[in-house]
């Protein structure tokens, strides 16, 4: 990628643990968990094979991470991120043209880690993993963007809900049914819902330069179907349980509930601004939490 000078000497005010953003990382962590899980119910998971998918889905996950940081700047967004510095070389802080060096690097590495486990299971893998990074990219790339058109909820609930959930049980040696796109509807959800507080959140900076979903049904019409979100995943797993694809431990993931209204409640409509922020990691909490308990409870059996 050709960078002009106007980019290449600004550098991250942050470090690149914050740029990989570790508390979104349970969007790729908990349906792992889950479709593994679940694979074991069918049969026997091994190990490696589910700590290299993992590995995979999260370098996966942290390049499309750092995609987006490096295009909304480059789209003129989030300026207050970055500061103009004549420095060169590796540091904690990450210049703005390591940014694609870094996250081609680590979808290289995904990408080999998905050679072996096609190897192994089946080589759909290679090209599903593909679209797959192509979605994460345009995402963010492009003019307009995935995010920019309001696909972003959409986007994120396929492949980090749908498809890795699948994925996992898939590379275990299971056989892709209804049952495990059961299993994967609250991870859409919780990933989904945590897209949409991010748009909520950002209404103000976002106009123009995005129509996302709050921008273009208002924030009121992004409240319900946030309210619809954040509900799914609780309703979903009442109605597995009662079909037997998971059992009555499964009701321990209700404990993540005081999490979703205490989320509700921060984006309430008189809201200060610091509290919509906040709002954003009780998002990721509450995936973290759900996500785990859920997937828990599918291991329990």
């Amino acid at each position: 990628m050709n960078i002009s000078a106007e980019f290449a000497g600004y550098t991250y005010r942050y470090s690149w643990l914050t740029l990989i953003r570790p508390l979104t990382l349970s969007g790729s962590i908990s349906p792992a968990v889950a479709g593994a899980a679940f694979a074991a119910q069918k049969g026997s998971v091994d190990i490696l094979v589910f700590f290299v998918f993992l590995a995979a889905a999260l370098l996966v996950q942290m390049a499309v991470n750092i995609f987006n940081d490096y295009f909304d700047f480059l789209h003129g967004q989030d300026a207050e991120k970055w500061v103009r510095t004549e420095r060169t070389g590796f540091s904690r802080q990450p210049l703005f043209s390591q940014l694609p060096i870094a996250a081609a690097g680590l979808l290289v590495v995904a990408g080999g880690l998905g050679t072996w486990l096609a190897s192994r299971s089946s080589y759909w893998i290679l090209l599903i993993g593909a679209v797959s990074i192509v979605a994460g990219i345009y995402y963010s790339a492009g003019k307009p963007s995935l995010a920019s058109i309001g696909a972003g909820e959409m986007v994120a609930a396929i492949f980090l809900g749908f498809v890795v959930t699948s994925l996992s049980f898939v590379v275990e040696g299971g056989n892709f049914s209804w049952q495990v796109v059961a299993i994967a509807v609250p991870y859409a959800a919780l990933i989904a819902s945590m897209i949409l507080v991010n748009n909520i959140r950002d209404m103000e900076k976002d106009k123009g330069f995005r129509c996302t979903v709050p921008i273009a049904l208002g924030r009121p019409k992004a409240m319900q179907i946030l309210g619809l979100l954040l509900a799914l995943p609780y309703i979903w797993t009442a109605g597995v349980l009662v079909m037997g694809i998971v059992g009555w431990i499964a009701v321990i993931a209700i404990l993540a509930l005081p999490i979703a209204l205490r989320l509700r409640w921060k984006l309430r409509g008189d809201a200060p601004r610091c509290d919509e922020k906040q709002a954003m990691k009780l998002a990721a909490w509450h995936h973290w939490v759900f996500g785990l308990l859920f997937a828990i409870s599918i291991a329990i059996g």
